[in-house]
């Protein structure tokens, strides 16, 4: 009988109750009282999976929560955020369970090409939906019995003793800065996936080459480049590089672009350097990248892009101060979906943001 499930199911509701006061110690006390067999082994206040019985096909695999050893070749792995995602898929594995920083409407991913953002296509197995990033679904998760759980360390910090209960888990920081080269080679440790994940990386770097060359001109004609990003611009907008959580400010920057932003943004770090709309005037850039929001995911296989800047582009297009920027009166105003920017800062997003990137910037030449 498999009473993982029903654990899970008793330590959340207790866990639901002492979130407020954080007595997560208590709650490793209630657990061990109320499972009451050792073989179980609740591990409380340890930054390392549950001990396994030793193997030689176990090996130690560190990660941002600490080292788990993991054994065998995992088979079945729930990804806990897009961006764990991507680089599983990135890595040729698929997953059983899938939880998205938004919650999808599927509660099955059977038809992953329409319900899966971005990385829907690419997705050849039917995961289960397990929640969101911030509250995964831990009962769904423990009956999936996976053998590895890839999960965020902001996300998924006070759920990983329960989460290295039911499997192996390796938390990471979110990286916007090429950190990902980091996580993809100790993810692909535990697959026997090495030399994948180092072409991974190469390939990366070649097509960030290629493109850079191609867009060399364009880059050296109009250097200045503003990043904004803004669901609703009359509420006023993100600017990166000041928004650190997103990935497209890096790239760009690769891609021999000088970043620009507001003067005396000052303090607004904390913030994610969101100002008014009213600021933008002040400033010298030749061109502007605007990051949209759409959190509408029902049907993804339409032209998702189109789908998630539509309103911002109508919203720009509508208000005076955006249309009196001189990169507005010169078609240099360029839109991408701040979901590619910001929930998927590794290869794959990087590769659909850069496409979509230089097919605008050469289509306004």
């Amino acid at each position: 009988m498999n009473l993982l499930p029903s654990l899970v199911r008793f330590l959340m509701n207790f866990k639901m109750k002492l979130k407020q006061i954080g007595k997560l110690t208590i709650l490793c006390a209630i657990a061990k009282l109320a499972v009451g067999i050792a073989s179980l082994n609740v591990a409380c206040g340890n930054n390392n999976a549950a001990v396994k019985p030793s193997s030689n096909n176990c090996q130690n695999i560190e990660h941002d929560r600490g080292t788990t050893e993991v054994c065998n070749q995992p088979q079945k792995i729930v990804a806990i955020g897009p961006n764990m995602l991507e680089l599983l898929l990135a890595l040729d594995i698929q997953p059983v369970g899938y939880a998205d920083y938004f919650s999808l409407p599927a509660d099955k991913f059977d038809h992953p090409s329409q319900q899966i953002p971005f990385l829907g296509e690419r997705i050849t197995s039917q995961p289960l939906n397990v929640g969101t990033a911030d509250d995964p679904d831990l009962e769904t998760i423990a009956q999936l019995q996976p053998d590895l759980i890839l999960g965020g360390v902001a996300s998924n910090e006070d759920e990983y003793d329960l989460l290295s209960q039911i499997a192996p888990t390796l938390l990471f920081t979110y990286a916007v800065d090429d950190k990902w080269q980091e996580q993809i080679k100790a993810i692909a440790q535990a697959f026997d996936k090495t030399e994948l994940a180092e072409r991974v990386i190469a390939e990366y770097s070649a097509n960030l080459a290629q493109i850079k060359q191609t867009l060399q001109p364009i880059a050296a004609e109009y250097p200045r480049l503003l990043l904004i990003g803004s669901e609703d611009i009359g509420q006023g907008v993100q600017v990166d590089p000041y928004n650190h959580d997103s990935y497209c400010s890096e790239l760009v920057k690769n891609l021999g672009f000088e970043t620009v932003f507001p003067p005396n943004l000052s303090g607004q770090e904390g913030k994610g350097g969101k100002v008014s709309l009213e600021i933008l005037p002040q400033m010298d850039t030749d061109s502007i990248l605007i990051q949209g929001y759409n959190r509408d995911f029902n049907n993804v296989e339409v032209n998702l892009l189109e789908q998630q800047t539509a309103a911002i582009k109508k919203q720009w297009n509508d208000n005076a101060i955006a249309q009196s920027l001189s990169a507005s009166k010169s078609d240099r105003i360029y839109f991408t979906s701040a979901y590619l920017c910001r929930a998927l800062p590794g290869p794959i997003g990087a590769e659909i943001f850069l496409n979509q990137l230089q097919e605008q910037l050469l289509l306004s030449q």
